[in-house]
Order: structure tokens, then C-alpha cells, then sequence
């Protein structure tokens, strides 16, 4: 019994640190040309231009670096640690009617995770980048 328990952790360890080298090598530039699922959508009263410029140097708080940039997206990324295996976070900003911009924020593992991990990385990260552009909730 004992060496069965020993056998299934090994087997667990060896997977998570597969995962765990997947997420590591995983590239963010997929998302230049293509949304994740999950995306969150708010209005801020700057510019397009300056929304992007203002969140490539990160966001307010969170250790998210540039990952990936175009003329309209900006991909930002942060890294793996034992309780997540890192997350993409895609930002494209639009003209918004009446003025300022449509920012809308994506996510997408690095790794493989779901569920509520996930969303309330999202959360979080949405906040950070509202506190950022100085969008009040």
C-alpha cells in the first residue's frame, strides 16, 4: 500500500513538473491576432494609443511584464509560482462612441488551469490595470 502511495506521487511530481516546463516555454504571441475566452470589457477616457502605451510598461501593483505588442494589442504576462502556472493577459484597446477607449482584458493560462484560480486572477489584474488608466470601479 505504501509503495503504491509512492509510485502516485512520484507520478504527480513528474506531471506537475512537466506542466511546469510547458508553462515556462509557453509564448504569448498568439494573442496579438487572437482573444482568449475570458475577457472583461471597460471604458477609459484616454486615447486608444495612450491606453496601450500607459499598460505596456505594466500595470498598478502586479508584476505582469510586456510579453508581446502591435499597433492594437499589448500582451502582458506574468510568472509561474507554486500555486499558478502563470497567466497571459491580452489588452486591446477601440475608439469608444462619445469618446475615450474600450479596453477590453483577456486571459489564458500559460499552463493548464481552470476554474475559480483563474477568474480571480482576472479580477485582480482588471482592477490593477483600471487603477493604472485611473478608471474608477
Amino acid at each position: 500500500m505504501l509503495q503504491g502511495a509512492i509510485i502516485g506521487g512520484v507520478i504527480g511530481l513528474i506531471y506537475g513538473l512537466l506542466f511546469m516546463w510547458r508553462a515556462k516555454q509557453a509564448k504569448g504571441d498568439r494573442y496579438l491576432t487572437e482573444m482568449p475566452k475570458r475577457v472583461i470589457s471597460f471604458t477609459a477616457p484616454q486615447t486608444p494609443d495612450a491606453v496601450l502605451a500607459a499598460v505596456a510598461n505594466g500595470v498598478s501593483g502586479l508584476p505582469a511584464t510586456l510579453e508581446a505588442k502591435s499597433a492594437s494589442r499589448v500582451v502582458l504576462t506574468d510568472k509561474a509560482t507554486l500555486s499558478s502556472f502563470g497567466f497571459f493577459y491580452p489588452i486591446q484597446a477601440t475608439p469608444a462612441p462619445g469618446g475615450g477607449s474600450t479596453v477590453e482584458i483577456g486571459i489564458a493560462s500559460r499552463g493548464n488551469q481552470w476554474g475559480p484560480l483563474v477568474t480571480k486572477a482576472h479580477n485582480i489584474f482588471v482592477d490593477a490595470a483600471k487603477k493604472t488608466l485611473g478608471v474608477t470601479a
